[in-house]
């Protein structure tokens, strides 16, 4: 009988000893996560087998889904300032957290999270990470972000149109407009494009830019309060070179009409040959290429003279964020290591046809060019050089309208640079940083 009482009075020790550590592993846990993607997607079916997975190697953890689609952040923000909604961790488009909740002080960070080992492999989970992309919205050395679908920003082509009018993949701007004259002489419009998406159409200008003055330029031009960085000759370049584009025909003039995805869908029809876009465009045009189609990808191609690189990489990210007042943020990284093992990631590619962030994961075969590109970038740099992510206001009113002005033939490259610069310093005027 002593011997039973002095057992239970060493377990109410440990209990008071071990606290709510020793309950929390005990009692169920539900971690409510808000997606992005929609739940009939192919990346949402790959992320609720996850939660299974998890789900059974984590009993007592019970992962709560709400498939809120792409407005997904807007309707996080909106819950959490509320104040009446439990939201423990969410995903997004990088820039979007990057600019929105991350910025606003939601996120968790992860430093010390990321210094655990990966559950595949015998290094920190950090180390997982192909190159810049876990450090490339990092905040005064704070990682904010777990990044785990990767798009590159790429000129993407059927291989046997190239093939079938003897061009190689161009390497310099000028083996570009050289394969407009050779691709237009064989009867194909040589690039497809949106009309009216100024995103789509400010590729181009990141891509020159980035290509000429190497990365960050664009967002520092963004950023200067007198607007006179738009003055740089290297933006007047780029501006000219867009409309070379369209006035040498590399961009067939019924573009102009087209409303999203009329564009693509010519390159997936064959009469188009290429178009600069996201690694994406597979998944979007699977239903629509012929089973032959033969897909292919390169980096927009280096500018003579330019300080950039073409393994400079345009790369567009998808992210999760743990919400920092979580009440269960271990449980939650328990989840994220989860969806950055291999089976995980790989199930990502094979399934929906996307890149991811794994170093270990080989890429579907029909964004193979992504993959070496993303395994082998020097740098990486968000949507509009991270413009999208630092200045959504000034790039939506100042950017997007003047730029395609230009992409459109309604603005000359001459009164493009000259409205940066004016409207520019006006907006900082009135938006002082």
């Amino acid at each position: 009988m002593k011997k039973a009482v002095l057992l239970s009075v060493m377990a109410s020790v440990l209990v008071l000893t071990l606290g709510i550590g020793l309950v929390s592993a005990q009692d169920p846990i539900t971690l409510v996560y808000w997606s992005m993607w929609n739940e009939a997607e192919g990346q949402a079916r790959v992320l609720q087998d996850a939660i299974a997975s998890f789900e059974s190697a984590n009993p007592t953890i019970n992962v709560e889904a709400v498939w809120n689609g792409r407005q997904n952040q807007t309707l996080v923000r909106t819950a959490i300032s509320g104040g009446n909604q439990v939201i423990d961790l969410m995903d997004q488009d990088s820039d979007q957290i990057a600019g929105g909740l991350m910025r606003d002080g939601f996120a968790l960070p992860l430093n010390d999270y990321l210094a655990q080992p990966a559950l595949d492999h015998d290094e920190a989970l950090a180390e997982v990470f192909l190159p810049n992309t876990l450090e490339m919205f990092a905040l005064d050395g704070s990682i904010y972000q777990l990044p785990y679908i990767y798009n590159t920003v790429q000129f993407w082509y059927d291989k046997r149109v190239f093939e079938e009018v003897g061009i190689a993949v161009p390497q310099t701007w000028d083996d570009l407009v050289a394969a407009c004259d050779t691709l237009n002489a064989a009867g194909y419009a040589p690039i497809a494009a949106e009309g009216n998406e100024p995103g789509f159409a400010a590729f181009y200008l990141t891509e020159m830019l980035a290509r000429l003055k190497g990365p960050g330029f664009m967002r520092a031009a963004a950023a200067d309060p007198t607007g006179a960085m738009w003055r740089d000759p290297a933006v007047l370049d780029a501006a000219q070179r867009t409309r070379i584009l369209w006035d040498n025909g590399c961009i067939p003039p019924e573009t102009l009409g087209y409303v999203w995805p009329q564009g693509q869908n010519t390159l997936a029809f064959g009469t188009a040959a290429m178009e600069l876009v996201g690694s994406w465009l597979p998944v979007e045009l699977q239903n629509a290429t012929d089973p032959d189609f033969q897909w292919g990808g390169f980096s927009f191609p280096a500018i003579d003279g330019g300080a950039g690189s073409v393994t400079d990489v345009y790369a567009l990210l998808l992210a999760f964020m743990i919400n920092k007042d979580t009440a269960h943020p271990d449980e939650a990284f328990a989840f994220l290591r989860h969806i950055m093992t291999d089976g995980v990631q790989q199930a990502f590619t094979d399934q929906s046809l996307v890149g991811v962030t794994s170093k270990y994961i080989q890429w579907n075969p029909i964004i193979a060019d992504a993959a070496a590109v993303a395994a082998t970038a020097t740098s990486t740099y968000g949507d509009v050089d991270g413009v999208a992510s630092l200045y959504s206001e000034y790039l939506n009113t100042i950017l997007y309208p003047n730029y395609i002005g230009v992409w459109q033939g309604s603005v000359t490259p001459e009164d493009f640079v000259e409205t940066m610069v004016s409207q520019s310093a006006q907006y900082w005027t009135d938006h002082p940083q």
